[in-house]
């Protein structure tokens, strides 16, 4: 047995695998709403082909994801606090 094996997590790992918060899970419901929304529009809506479809919904959610991680690090970065 290592010394690593016979040790408990410390409160601090609790604290930090609560879950997520309400904004957080509201934002993922709302941008897979959003996501197959698109597919279904751009697919049946629009006529265009499945694979089409699934590449401008996959576009589209690569482009948000890319908004919301810079908006992210630029909170995580600001020096006051005021995010």
């Amino acid at each position: 047995m290592t010394d690593l094996e016979g040790t408990q997590a410390s409160s601090v790992d609790d604290a930090a695998r609560s879950g997520f918060s309400l904004l957080a899970l509201l934002g993922v419901g709302a941008v897979s709403a959003l996501g197959l929304t698109w597919f279904l529009v751009s697919w049946l809506v629009l006529g265009s082909p499945l694979t089409d479809a699934i590449g401008e919904t996959v576009g589209s959610l690569a482009a948000i994801l890319l908004v919301v991680s810079i908006i992210g690090a630029a909170r995580a970065s600001d020096p006051t606090g005021r995010g």
